[in-house]
């Protein structure tokens, strides 16, 4: 490992093995000069010699044009639909709005509901939906699910669906114009800070769904979150809770220039808008898979059911089906039976304190093993010699704090430790058991326990701390003690074929604390690509 001078970073070289899959919560749209032309001019999909100089002038202030007048004409559609929104729940009770809405309420506001939608759509470049496949009554299939959910131009699945029923979160119904279109469609509700909300929800997806007809389909979006459409995420299994049978939806937007996508990682909400609005015509594909009639196990399993049918829709659409999903505000995946994140926290925490300057001689200064030593977001900052508010800040963030905001100094010794790049992965491994590792209550060994579990591999990996303590009762079930010795723990992070492979790729970043800086690169999955000159790439897109 090459050496430098304090606070200077050095690439390390990535973990063997073959590369990891993409990650499926990071788009990068690259756009050469020729199509940011094209795109500013919206002549995406015309020959290149139309390109011709004395044409671009004209062409351009045409594109300048199309996208204003576009967003602004579909805004305008949008607040039309207000008043068929309004009108058919108007004077209705909650009582009432608990059973589908029929009569003229339903024919006069649904009628104008779907076509000033499709008006909608239509200006935003969506000219033409492509439907294949048969859609199944709701009598055959009372659930919808679509896939893969990558944009939030998805809802245009609504339209060939005959606008069925969707789930939505509460907090959307204070949204304006979006909260009258979620009570027009009667939609059910999802409160994030109701305990109780998720159980009524599913209690009313499995009314409506064993209604026999009675309530219009509802249509789920599985994964939860939106994807590049590389991959399918996890499906979680609150459209199949019901053990009715569902119809896939498959949604595709073939066109030769992704502005589509909103993930995670990538262009933001004004970007996608502005430059699916800018292209003369945007192409989207709407094919309804064969009714999926589920098993007596499946029924009896949302989970297996979930997972059933993600492999079948993935399979239909020739990509792979993953385990990715969002915990919190974290991409994670799971590798046996441990969910860890795609891209590791601590690496985020390395960036910020590579800004600094910071020097590595701090990183055990007042950690002493085995006992916590909580610090407030002062004494941290004069601990790690950092003066910026916003790198303390930062920095600071990323540790867990407890009730009086502070945090145990062990974790912050051991994320420096990790960054450092001075240390074996022995001597790392040693080093977070002597910091965590708690004494028998009888005998004179040191265990390490699942809390002090929990945190190390969620400092490490990014992992849940609730995913940890499954698999480090699996790895109590050799011995008679509640705790792991510390050649238990280093048979499991260093030589276990499946969670070894994990330790050595999250905790060989791509830069340390330790050599002069290179320029940042792409990773993928928490492994880092090599260059063509040799160094390794680590910088993500920008999160709008």
């Amino acid at each position: 490992m090459s050496q430098g001078s304090p606070g200077d970073w050095a690439p390390l070289d990535p973990a063997p093995g073959p590369p990891p899959p993409p990650n499926p919560f990071v788009h990068e749209l690259h756009l050469s000069r020729l199509q940011r032309v094209k795109v500013r001019c919206g002549l995406g999909n015309l020959r290149r010699e139309w390109m011709k100089l004395e044409e671009q002038m004209g062409f351009c202030l045409l594109g300048a044009l199309l996208a204003p007048i576009r967003v602004l004409l579909a805004f305008l559609v949008l607040f039309l639909l207000w008043p068929f929104a309004w009108l058919q729940v108007a004077g209705l009770s909650e009582e009432q709005l608990q059973e589908p809405i029929t009569g003229w309420r339903k024919t006069v506001c649904h009628s104008g509901v779907l076509g000033l939608s499709r008006l909608l759509f239509f200006l935003l470049g969506f000219l033409r939906i492509r439907v294949r496949g048969h859609r199944a009554s709701c009598l055959e299939a009372p659930v919808l699910v679509a896939a893969p959910h990558s944009t939030f131009f998805d809802p245009i699945v609504l339209l060939p669906c005959d606008l069925p029923k969707v789930v939505s979160r509460a907090e959307n119904l204070s949204v304006p114009v979006i909260g009258a279109l979620l009570r027009f469609n009667q939609a059910i509700l999802v409160s994030r800070h109701d305990p109780a909300s998720r159980r009524k929800v599913v209690e009313e997806v499995r009314r409506r769904a064993t209604s026999k007809g009675k309530w219009p389909q509802v249509l789920f979006f599985p994964e939860g979150t939106c994807s590049n459409k590389k991959a399918l995420l996890k499906f979680k299994p609150g459209a199949f809770i019901a053990g009715v049978p569902v119809q896939p939806v498959l949604i595709r937007y073939p066109n030769s220039l992704d502005t589509t996508s909103w993930a995670w990682r990538g262009p933001g909400v004004l970007k996608v808008l502005w430059l699916t609005a800018s292209q003369p015509c945007s192409l989207v594909d709407v094919e309804f898979l064969p009714v999926y009639q589920p098993s007596p196990e499946e029924s009896n399993n949302p989970t297996l059911y979930a997972n059933n049918v993600q492999r079948v829709m993935a399979q239909a659409l020739g990509i792979p089906a993953t385990e990715c999903e969002f915990v919190g505000n974290l991409p994670v995946t799971v590798v046996g039976q441990l969910k860890v994140a795609l891209e590791p926290q601590l690496w985020e925490l390395g960036k910020v304190l590579r800004k600094a300057g910071l020097s590595p001689g701090c990183v055990d200064a007042g950690a002493e093993p085995g006992r916590s030593r909580m610090v407030s977001k002062e004494e941290f900052a004069k601990q790690l010699q950092l003066s910026d508010p916003h790198t303390v800040s930062g920095a600071f963030d990323y540790f867990q704090q407890d009730s009086s905001g502070s945090v145990d100094f062990r974790d912050v010794a051991l994320a420096l430790a990790a960054l450092d790049g001075g240390r074996s992965l022995e001597e790392l491994t040693r080093l977070a058991f002597e910091l965590f590792a708690e004494e028998e209550p009888e005998g004179p060994g040191r265990l390490l326990y699942k809390e002090g579990f929990g945190t190390i591999l969620h400092l490490l990996l990014g992992s849940p701390r609730p995913s940890t303590a499954t698999l480090h009762a699996e790895l109590c079930q050799s011995t008679s003690t509640q705790g792991l010795s510390l050649c238990q723990f280093q048979n499991f992070s260093l030589h276990d074929p499946l969670y070894g492979r994990l330790f050595s790729t999250y905790l060989r970043p791509p830069y340390t604390l330790r050599a002069n800086p290179q320029t940042p690169e792409a990773t993928s999955h928490g492994v880092p690509t090599s260059t063509s000159n040799g160094t390794v790439n680590t910088s993500k897109p920008k999160n709008d």
